[in-house]
C-alpha cells in the first residue's frame, strides 16, 4: 500500500464532508451524463434482481416437484 493512503483518504473525506466538496458532488450528480451512466445502472440491477427472483422461483417449484415424488 501507498505510504500517504491513510492520510490521503483522510483529507478526500474531509474535503467531502467541506461545503466546497458538497457542492461539487451536488453539480456532478447533475451532469446529464454522469444521469445516464446511473439510469442505466439502475436498469441492470433491476434487470439482475428480477433474474434473482425467477431463479428463485424455479428452484422452489424444483423443491416442491421433487417433495411431491
Amino acid at each position: 500500500m501507498h505510504k500517504y493512503y491513510e492520510s490521503r483518504k483522510r483529507a478526500r473525506k474531509n474535503w467531502r464532508k467541506s461545503e466546497k466538496g458538497k457542492a461539487w458532488d451536488k453539480a456532478y450528480s447533475r451532469r446529464p451524463e454522469v444521469k445516464a451512466r446511473k439510469h442505466e445502472e439502475y436498469l441492470q440491477r433491476l434487470a439482475r434482481e428480477a433474474s434473482n427472483e425467477e431463479l428463485n422461483i424455479i428452484n422452489s417449484e424444483r423443491f416442491i416437484n421433487y417433495e411431491r415424488r
